[in-house]
């Protein structure tokens, strides 16, 4: 066989291990996000009203078992749980697991901003903002930022 049938068949594969690594990736979704849809049911009529970004979501388990879960998927960039269930906060998305009528647990999957304004009560000084919508600090000492 002659090396010019080689080239042609790693050409072939090449191009198929790309394609099923697209899908792979397409069809699982990447970041917690992603997670969540993959791993819990969906819950349309839960969704909080006045963000589309806002998906809800169910799990039997306990929202510390959620939020567990997601977090050793996805390193959040600060988790904060209180009696009201865990709040996890990544760079563009937020993951809140709370406590569901005793039926397990309710997931909101949500834009960041969206996130600290429903949550800002709890979240408000965790999170790291100063201001109520979901600004990041600019202080850096006198006469920074002027």
């Amino acid at each position: 066989m002659k090396p010019k049938f080689w080239f042609v068949i790693a050409g072939m594969a090449a191009v198929l291990a790309l394609i099923i690594a697209l899908v792979t990736i397409f069809s699982t979704g990447t970041g917690p996000r992603g997670y969540v849809a993959n791993h819990y049911t969906r819950a349309a009529q839960l969704d909080k009203p006045g963000d589309d970004d806002n998906k809800a979501y169910t799990s039997s388990r306990k929202p510390s078992e959620v939020a567990n879960a997601v977090a050793r998927a996805w390193t959040p960039i600060s988790q904060y749980t209180d009696d009201s269930g865990v709040y996890l906060r990544y760079r563009d998305d937020a993951v809140i697991a709370q406590p569901r009528n005793n039926r397990g647990t309710v997931i909101h999957v949500m834009d960041i901003d969206q996130a600290y304004g429903h949550y800002h009560h709890v979240v408000g000084g965790v999170w790291g903002w100063s201001s109520p919508h979901g600004q990041t600090f600019r202080g850096g000492g006198p006469g920074a930022g002027k």
